[in-house]
């Protein structure tokens, strides 16, 4: 009975890979994902920047205005996250034409012309762009355009639409001459459907776009229900040893990313924060977790789970779960299923409903990555001293969430290490 319950086990693991297996190898996928990766550089710029410019202490502000770093950090914001739209077409245009074996430079160039052409341009004396439609508001337009764009550029490229030069010709020449065609093409395509948008009532595609996706989806994805499915579901699939962060990224950043903008936006604006639930919030709320495993494990008499707990407290410290998640196991380890899947989930709702009661302040949009951030001042970054406290309260929860299943995990292999001496 345990061997057949323990294939059908392995049966629904193996089709499960099967499936999120085939949903990662979409090449629409995995440029968003490691397009959006790509740009953390940027978005750390950005959003230390804003911090450090919204610091609310006036010796410190005066101190700015007068060395004159004030007007630096503005121009710094103004470049980063309030263009942010600009990089995200660019750069998943650049990863999905490498992942089609086809110049990124030139498709990253073309999607970013396709863009403009739909992004409002407002005239007042000059021609300028409007910044609201290349931050956070721009941002489902900026990938849907580098996909379909560059998709597009690869169709009209492996059809042969293009001018070929002699081989005599640099290479740099001869592709830049080979994207002549597809870039006329790419050009009538979005200036039409621009044109044609215009005659609508939605008068533009970022707006048309925006009623009809983004803003549905922000009604979605700012809930506490979204927030805690996806935490829930990455945390199942790690059970199966699918690594259930990288699995749901695309989600997060496509999703979730941009209530992290239009935080950071209000923050550095000195205004309300918008939303509760962005990303930062889903990857850093779920707590320190993995520090909290560590000091159960030491606490532990095993001597096995000692010594993983001496082994893996120093990546707990940093969010970084893999020596629990293969080592213990936690990996289709039906004891520790239940806290593996609760203990994110519960700190999720908790710091939801904290948020909600003004108990800790809304997370300001810096961008964190799940993992490698120090625990505790990783609650600092998002939300200051508050933050931080609330994130060793999420600890305990963590610890007390942990602990029973722990303690039995404990008890049993020290059983098994005490077998042999007292035979």
């Amino acid at each position: 009975m345990v061997d057949q319950k323990k294939q059908k086990l392995m049966g629904f693991r193996a089709g499960l890979q099967r499936v999120i297996g085939t949903i990662q190898s979409s090449y629409y996928v995995q440029a968003v994902s490691s397009g959006m990766m790509m740009l953390l550089p940027v978005m750390m710029v950005g959003s230390l920047v804003a911090v450090l410019n919204s610091l609310n202490i006036d010796a410190y502000q005066a101190f700015l205005g007068l060395i004159g770093l004030k007007s630096i950090f503005k121009v710094a914001s103004t470049v980063t996250m309030n263009v942010i739209s600009l990089y995200v077409v660019v750069a998943i245009a650049y990863k999905l034409a490498e992942l089609h074996k086809k110049d990124g430079i030139l498709a990253a160039l073309l999607a970013l012309m396709a863009f403009l052409f739909i992004t409002p341009m407002e005239t007042k004396g000059i021609k300028a762009i409007d910044l609201v439609y290349v931050g956070s508001r721009g941002m489902i337009v900026a990938m849907l355009t580098g996909l379909f764009a560059t998709r597009f550029y690869v169709f009209l490229l492996n059809r042969k639409l293009t001018i070929k030069m002699p081989d005599s010709v640099p290479d740099f020449v001869s592709k830049s001459f080979s994207s002549l065609i597809p870039a006329f093409i790419l050009a009538a395509v979005f200036g039409v459907l621009n044109h044609l948008i215009g005659l609508t009532s939605f008068e533009n595609v970022h707006n048309l776009i925006y009623a009809i996706i983004q803003a549905p989806l922000q009604g979605l994805g700012a809930s506490l229900a979204a927030a805690l499915l996806i935490v829930f579901l990455a945390e199942f699939l790690w059970f199966f040893g699918i690594h259930g962060t990288m699995a749901t990224s695309t989600i997060l950043y496509a999703l979730f990313y941009p209530f992290d903008i239009a935080n950071l936006e209000a923050f550095q604006a000195g205004t309300a924060l918008p939303f509760i639930v962005t990303m930062t919030f889903i990857n850093a709320q779920k707590g320190p977790r993995y520090l909290a495993l560590s000091i159960l494990l030491l606490r532990c008499k095993s001597q096995q789970m000692l010594s993983l707990g001496k082994v893996g407290v120093i990546p707990g410290c940093f969010g970084i779960s893999e020596p629990y998640k293969f080592g213990l196991p936690m990996v289709l380890n039906p004891i520790l299923f239940l806290p593996l899947i609760f203990a994110g989930t519960i700190n999720v709702a908790l710091s939801y409903f904290a948020t909600l009661l003004n108990i800790i302040p809304r997370v300001n949009g810096m961008p964190l990555p799940a993992a490698g951030t120090p625990e505790i001042i990783k609650g600092f970054m998002i939300g200051g001293w508050q933050m931080a406290i609330w994130h060793v309260f999420l600890l305990f929860v963590a610890m007390m969430v942990y602990y029973p299943f722990v303690r039995y995990m404990d008890r049993q292999k020290l059983s098994i290490e005490q077998a042999p001496a007292s035979a």
